[in-house]
Order: C-alpha cells, then structure tokens, then sequence
C-alpha cells in the first residue's frame, strides 16, 4: 500500500490551521507539519520534505508569497505550493502569479474544492517532474553520444571544458593542502599539449582509410601506455590530440614528457612487413600563464605548430606571444578599418533563412562585408578580430544594425513582406555597457519593430560571465528582441546551460550538419538535439546545409529552418529584393 500524499501547512490563524488539518486527514492526506511563521515553516519543511505545501499569503512576521520564492531558490527539486488565502485582490494575485505556484484556492473553501485543488497542483508537479527527468535522460544519452570519438574511443573535443576542470579541481585542491607546509612543492602550472599528426593524411591517401585507421588507433595505445591513466587525451578534428596533464612545478616537467613522447611514439608501425614511419609535432601551453580557459590554451598550442613553419617535424616547441603571428598586412589593414566606415566601404550581405516545410524565407543573417579598395575583399575572419581588439567593433555593429533596419523597411514597402533579421555580437559588443540603450535607441530611430530583430551570440561569449549575460539576455528579451545560440557545439560545452538562458533559437553548427545523410554519430547528435531543443520551446535553424541529403534528413527529423548554398549563398541587398519576391510570392 502506498504511503499518503504529505502536506505542509503554513496557516497564521491557529483555529483555521487545525480545522484544515482535519479536513485533509478526512480526504486522506497526511498532514507532516503546521507552521504560522518564516522560521517554523522553513525548518519543518525541512524536517519533513512534504509532497505539498499549503501555504496562506499572509502569516506572521513574513509575507508568505515572498517566503514561497525562498523556498523555491534553496531547493533544487522545488515543492508544489497551492496558495490558500482570503486575499484575492488583483495586486496580491499579480504578485502571487509571479512566484509560480501550483494552483489557489480562496477561503472559506468547499471541500470538494480544495481535493479539487490539491489534485490538479500534485499532477501538475508530476508532469513537470516527468518532463525534468526526460530531459536530463536526453543529455545523458547525447552526451554518451557526442563526448566520445567514435574511432578511438577518446574523449572529443566537446568534453575539453568539463575534463579541463576536473583537472582544475586537483590543481587547487594541491595548492590547497600544500600552501602552509610544503610551499616548495606546491604545483603552479598546467601543461596542454597539442599533438599534430596530419601527415596520417599522406598515409590515408596512400594505403586507405581502414589501414590508416588502424594504424591511428596503434598510435592511440602508444598515447595511452606512454602517458598514463593520469593525463587526459582528447581527440580533436582529423588526426589531432590535446593532452591535459596532471598539475606540475616547472615547465621542464612537461618538456620532459613531450621529448619522452617524440621518442616513444615515432618509432616506424609495421603494416604486412612494411615499415610505416610516424610524424607529428608538439605544441605546449600553460594554465595560467598563457590563458585560463581551455579553448585559449589549446589554441595558443596549435599556433606553434601552425603558425611556425620552420618548426620540422619530430619536433615540439613551448608557446610563446612571440609566436603567434599575424596576418601580413594586418598594419594597413587597421590602418583601413579606421577610413572604412567615413568611406562606405562596409557592405551587407543577407543569406536566407529557410522554413524547412514550406520552402518559404523566413528572415535573414545579416554578414558583414569590406570592400577595401587595396585589399579587396578581404575575409570578416581576419578584419573583425581586429576591429574588435582596436575598439572599433562597436562603431562597426552600430553601422550594421542602422544599416540592417533601412534596409529592411525599404524590403517592407517594396515586397509588402516583414522578415526577421538576425545579426551577430561580438564579445566586446554584448560586454558594452551600453548595449541595450544603443539597440533600442537605433531601432527607435527607424521605427523599427524589435519583434524581427534576433541577436545572434555563440556559447563560448556567454559562458564567460553567465550571470551578467543572463541579466543582458533578459534585458533585451523584454524589449521583444529575440536571442539565438550560434554555431552550437563549437564552443566544447553542454546544453545544460541552455535551461539557465532566454534563448529563442538553437542554430546547429555546419560542421555538424556536413554529410549527416551518411555519418550517423553526427545524425544521432542532431537528433537528439533537435528533440532537446523543441521540449526547450527553442526553434532550431541548421547552417551549411548544402545538399539535397542533408535536407531531407533536417525535414524527416523536425528541424524547423535552414541556411546554407544549397538554397542561396549571401547575397547582396537588391539581389534579396529579387528573391523575396520571386520565391515568397
């Protein structure tokens, strides 16, 4: 026999307190608790875990919608509060509705009514507890999916933050321990090693992809038996590794390792009698004197590799500012963005964003574009880094966003059509103090509807400070902008945090989206983030879709839109024009 539902109740008149007590015991509730004050409730709550509290908008000392939030925020698995009050007025019930509860039920109740009550908020909790539970069996099953390389059986890039931090972890847990006794002992860095093996390429080319697969995956076991169970190997793209070690001393430990693993990893594999020679390079970084977040660190690892072309191979080298160069004309490069706004060099291109079912545009992202004259055509990869490290970022969206809403009130009274717009924030931009009252000041100027405005922004800009972000999010929502998650899954991190922002749209990262008809890991990733993002209310847009497979997977799985050349490249604004009118006719 199951035990009886338990209730809390929380009732400052002590005769109306007992009369509902029984009244419940005769329904066949329990009743674990009576409380007529904040402390007494908090500390039986507590005590007794009930299944639901009954709770009177005014009892002593505290207001007892104000005491329903607190209870909700120190509890993760928040219980049921119906509200049982006399106080109906419409101030009052505002106030009660933003604190969430379960349900009201108006005194002097009928009996009926209040098991009425009780049984619709109790369900109501179920649904919700049920719909929680699926969704964090999602993400345990997405993560099984995608934190793991399907060859190797290493963790992949998008397990770097959550492994980084669990070495973090040590790292401070041995400074801890060690900072009064053993000061000399105590660990200071932590080394990230990027291993370079894209000469496997030559070997795939050669002898096919299966011998180069099992020859990788040898060269995985040397990995694993020359680094120990200590160290973390992660896989990235193509034939890459990160090595996160254990916390050490002096850099001349993880020198050590990498000379250890040069020499114990490049003796020759043998492949039915012939022998096959392993090349690789070593890039080092440190935490956290080259950076304190691993994307930082391991890229700062990659630009000696990459970016020291007389490095050799065989060979590994420490990272350095100094080595990490860049691009040859980046002088007159800044030198021109200072001209380019007073010279209209700026342009903007719009690629389409497609409903998958109907075929018909539904807005655009608007891409920046420089038409310097001496440098034509120079790529937003190499100029927009740049604009934003010499504080020019801000000048250059302020233009873009003026620029996006004349534009797209010209495209309202020509094609009779309103699209939405989606324009992307750079760091320095969302960090502006004064992002909100700019956007809706220029929005204001063009009588323009923030309704068909949604600000773009990738996971890496908004896990750096959550909380700020979440206040910035909530900020612009509220003016009616919407916000999108871009690129998702490039940034190495989870969709746990997709819950704790305001986002209106999830856009799938192309590389996510390439040959996914053929390669079913990256189809079951989709998949399921498709299905998450959807119970999350979120719509989902998948990027660089560029064949008809690629479609027809994005369509039988629900996903709602789609950019990408199979559809239409960025196109100019008139060329737009041409096509909203021709294809949304």
């Amino acid at each position: 026999m199951s035990n009886p539902i338990s209730i809390f109740i929380v009732e400052d008149e002590a005769i109306a307190a007992e009369s509902l007590k029984l009244d419940l015991e005769q329904l066949g509730y329990q009743v674990v608790g009576l409380a007529d004050n904040k402390k007494q409730a908090v500390s039986g709550i507590y005590k007794t875990k009930p299944d639901l509290i009954l709770m009177d908008i005014k009892i002593k000392d505290e207001d007892g919608i104000t005491l329903a939030k607190e209870l909700n925020r120190r509890s993760s698995n928040s219980i049921p509060i119906v509200y049982l009050t006399a106080y109906t007025d419409k101030e009052t019930i505002k106030r009660a509705i933003k604190s969430s509860p379960y349900g009201f039920i108006a005194k002097p109740y009928k009996i009926e009514l209040l098991e009425t009550g009780i049984s619709i908020a109790l369900n109501k909790h179920q649904e919700i507890t049920e719909k929680q539970i699926k969704l964090q069996k999602q993400q345990e099953k997405l993560d099984a999916i995608s934190k793991y390389d399907n060859l190797t059986q290493l963790p992949n890039q998008l397990s770097l933050v959550e492994n980084f931090n669990a070495i973090l972890e040590v790292f401070y847990q041995q400074i801890n321990a060690q900072a009064e006794s053993y000061e000399e002992t105590i660990p200071s860095l932590i080394p990230i090693l990027y291993l370079d093996f894209s000469r496997f390429n030559l070997i795939r080319d050669e002898m096919g992809i299966d011998v180069a697969n099992s020859l990788f995956k040898a060269i995985v076991k040397r990995l694993k038996a020359n680094l120990g169970d200590d160290a973390i190997i992660a896989r990235l793209e193509h034939y890459e590794f990160c090595v996160i070690s254990l916390p050490i001393r002096h850099r001349q430990a993880a020198i050590d390792l990498a000379e250890d693993l040069l020499e114990k990893i490049t003796p020759p594999l043998i492949y039915k009698n012939r022998k096959v020679y392993i090349d690789f390079n070593i890039g080092i970084s440190f935490y956290p004197i080259q950076g304190d977040h691993i994307n930082d660190l391991l890229n700062n690892a990659k630009a000696v590799v990459s970016d020291n072309r007389k490095l050799g191979l065989n060979q590994y080298e420490v990272y350095s500012p100094a080595f990490h160069t860049h691009h040859k004309d980046e002088v007159s490069i800044e030198a021109g963005l200072h001209d380019a706004l007073n010279n209209e060099e700026f342009e903007l291109f719009y690629q389409p964003k497609v409903n998958i079912v109907s075929n018909k545009i539904i807005g655009v992202e608007a891409l920046l574009r420089w038409n310097d004259p001496d440098n034509k055509n120079i790529s937003p990869g190499i100029f927009i880094p740049i604009a934003e490290e010499i504080g020019l970022i801000d000048r250059i969206g302020d233009w873009v966003l003026n620029k996006a809403c004349e534009h797209f009130k010209m495209l309202e009274q020509k094609c009779n059509k309103q699209l939405e717009i989606s324009i992307n924030f750079s760091s320095r931009q969302f960090n502006n103090n004064l992002l909100e009252q700019k956007i809706f000041k220029i929005l204001a100027e063009h009588y323009f509807n923030p309704e068909f405005i949604e600000i773009e922004l990738t996971e890496s800009l908004l896990i750096k400070n959550p909380s700020l972000a979440i206040k910035k999010l909530n900020k612009l929502k509220s003016a009616g902008l919407k916000i999108a998650i871009d690129d998702f899954g490039k940034g190495y991190s989870s969709l746990g945090y997709l819950q704790h922002f305001s986002f209106d749209t999830l856009k799938i990262d192309r590389d996510f989206i390439k040959n996914i008809d053929a390669n079913y890991k990256n189809a079951s990733i989709v998949r399921c983030l498709i299905q998450m993002a959807h119970q999350l209310n979120l719509k989902v847009v998948a990027e660089g879709v560029e064949t008809p497979g690629e479609l027809n997977f994005l369509a039988s799985n629900d996903c709602d839109a789609f950019q990408g050349y199979l559809f239409s490249r960025p196109i100019a604004f008139d060329q737009l024009i041409d096509l909203v009118s021709l294809r949304n006719d």
